[in-house]
C-alpha cells in the first residue's frame, strides 16, 4: 500500500534548501539576489535623518513620584508608548499596566543653546544608555538590604524602579561630557587657547572644565534641591527653577502673538 503525503509536505520538500527540483534554482537565485542587495546598500551613501527645527534643544525629564520612575523625552508632553520602552520589567505587578499622567511630573529640563539640537540628541543618546546601565548592570549591593538580610523579588524590583537619585548623577556626569562620542565636549585643551578656538567652532557659549571646552547648557528643576542629588556639576551648567523660567507668547498664523486667556494662566 502506497503511503500518501498531504500537499502541504510536498509544498516544503521542494521549498526546503538542498531539495531536489526547482527548489535548488530558486534558493541560488534568491541568494545572488540578497548579495546583490548587500553590495549595493554597503556602497550607497548614509542617509542623514531629518529632524524638525529646534528638535533636541530641550531634553524633559519626567518623574513617577510614588515609584521614582525615570523618563526621558524631548516632548514636553509625555506619551505612553514613549515612555513604557524606557520602563523595565522588574517584577510582578512592578511594571505598570498603563500610563498615569497624575502620578508622572516633570522632574527637569536639561536646555542647549539654539541651533544645538544636535549636540541634544547625542546627550539624550548618553542619558538612556546610563540608565540602561543602571537598570540592567547593577551588583550586589540591590541583593541585601541595610541590615544584611536578603531582598525579596519584589523589595529588589522596587530598588531598580527608584532611578530618581541615579538620573540626576547621570545628568551631572553627562552635561560634564562623560561618554565616547559626547558632543557637547567641543574641544580637549588645557589652555585657554584651545577654548577660544572652540567658542569660534560652536558659536555657542561654551565652559573650560578640567581640559574640556564644554557646551554651555542650563537645568531647569521643579525642585532645586534636586540638584544636590550629584556630587559635583560642571562650569558649563547653570540651574534654574521653573517659576523663574521666561515663556514666549504663542504666534498665531497670521504672525500676531497670542497670550493665554486670564481665566487659565497661573497666579
Amino acid at each position: 500500500m502506497a503511503m500518501r503525503i498531504s500537499p502541504i509536505t510536498a509544498q516544503l520538500g521542494k521549498l526546503s534548501i538542498g531539495g531536489g527540483g526547482s527548489g535548488g534554482g530558486t534558493t541560488s537565485r534568491t541568494s545572488i539576489r540578497l548579495a546583490h542587495t548587500a553590495k549595493r546598500r554597503k556602497g550607497s551613501e548614509r542617509i542623514e535623518p531629518s529632524f524638525e527645527p529646534g528638535h533636541g534643544e530641550k531634553i524633559f525629564v519626567f518623574n513617577h513620584f510614588v515609584d521614582g520612575m525615570t523618563v526621558y523625552s524631548h516632548n514636553p508632553v509625555l506619551k505612553a508608548n514613549h515612555a513604557f520602552r524606557q520602563i523595565p520589567f522588574n517584577g510582578k505587578k512592578l511594571r505598570p499596566a498603563k500610563l498615569r499622567k497624575d502620578y508622572w511630573r516633570p522632574m527637569a529640563m536639561i536646555q542647549f543653546p539654539d541651533g544645538q539640537g544636535e549636540v541634544g540628541r547625542s546627550v539624550y543618546q548618553r542619558l538612556r544608555e546610563c540608565k540602561k546601565l543602571h537598570e540592567y548592570s547593577w551588583d550586589d549591593s540591590l541583593l541585601y538590604g541595610e541590615g544584611g538580610q536578603t531582598l525579596t523579588v519584589r523589595q529588589r524590583g522596587r530598588r531598580l524602579n527608584d532611578q530618581r537619585a541615579n538620573t540626576i548623577a547621570d545628568m551631572a556626569a553627562v552635561l560634564g561630557g562623560l561618554g565616547k562620542g559626547n558632543k557637547i565636549v567641543v574641544t580637549e585643551s588645557a589652555n585657554d587657547e584651545a577654548g577660544g578656538e572652540g567658542q569660534a567652532e560652536s558659536a555657542a557659549p561654551v565652559a573650560v572644565d578640567e581640559g574640556k571646552t564644554l557646551l554651555q547648557a542650563t537645568v531647569w528643576w521643579a525642585d532645586v534641591l534636586d540638584k544636590n542629588y550629584a556630587q559635583k556639576w560642571t562650569k558649563n551648567v547653570t540651574h534654574g527653577l521653573f517659576e523663574e523660567a521666561l515663556f514666549e507668547p504663542r504666534q498665531s498664523a497670521e504672525g500676531e502673538s497670542q497670550m493665554a486667556p486670564s481665566e487659565l494662566a497661573a497666579e
